[in-house]
């Protein structure tokens, strides 16, 4: 009689992990996890460490001289220069002009004179109001003296009027001179006054006849030139920092 095949089971019994096989696995891998911080903070203060105390690469060549036949202009143009400050120089009367100290391309400094014209008119008009000036001041003196003379005379005559000897007419003529004097001496002070401004008219015409830098420069025009001729405020000059010029 037969017997039926028996069908091979397999041991799983040799797959069990026994209780302290688990316990050494699980500490392994608390200390595998704790220890990957520690090393990377390991690696970054080394990696610190190593870049600071890295010095810097520099790399040294030898200076050689351009070579001279090739190219070196990399651009040329054309072009002018302008001055930064730029002044019209005229007279402010018509006059003659009697000279001119400068040519063109002369540096200047500021209040330089440049040009005169004739001034002799404007002289003359000054020294008539100095006149009249030093005339009204003669006359003020002079009043003056008078009028202390005539002072004297009114006290006398009132006291010789009080003793009844002198009559009230002449007490009346020495209080009228008394009073004509100092009406002269306001007058002649009005006239020192007007003279006063006369002079201050006279020489601003007589400055008028100088021309002079209104700053430093170079002059760049001239346009007039001494001459018998009487010259037009359109004559002037022309001052500047820089002359025009070209450069490549």
């Amino acid at each position: 009689m037969a017997t039926p095949p028996i069908s091979a089971r397999p041991d799983l019994g040799s797959l069990r992990i026994h209780d302290g096989q688990r316990s050494k696995s699980g500490m392994g891998k608390r200390i595998v996890y704790a220890a990957i911080p520690v090393l990377l903070f390991a690696g970054i203060v080394v990696a610190a460490f190593a870049f600071r105390n890295q010095k810097a690469v520099v790399e040294v060549a030898a200076a050689s001289r351009a070579d001279s036949a090739g190219p070196q202009t990399a651009l040329n143009a054309s072009g002018y220069i302008t001055p930064r400050r730029r002044a019209t120089i005229a007279a402010k009367i018509t006059g003659r002009v009697t000279g001119v100290f400068f040519d063109e391309g002369t540096r200047v400094k500021e209040g330089q004179l440049l040009a005169t014209l004739d001034d002799a008119d404007a002289k003359r008009a000054l020294d008539s109001a100095k006149a009249d000036r030093d005339a009204a001041h003669a006359a003020i003196a002079d009043y003056e003296v008078q009028l202390r003379n005539s002072q004297i005379l009114l006290r006398r005559a009132e006291q010789l009027q009080q003793a009844g000897v002198q009559t009230q007419e002449a007490l009346d003529n020495a209080i009228t001179a008394v009073d004509s004097l100092k009406a002269k001496i306001v007058l002649a002070r009005q006239q020192v006054a007007a003279s006063e401004a006369r002079i201050g008219v006279a020489q601003q015409a007589v400055d008028n006849c100088t021309i002079r830098a209104p700053f430093a420069g170079i002059v760049m025009l001239i346009r007039t030139s001494p001459s018998p001729r009487r010259c037009a405020p359109s004559s002037r000059r022309r001052t500047g920092r820089r002359p025009p010029s070209k450069f490549g």
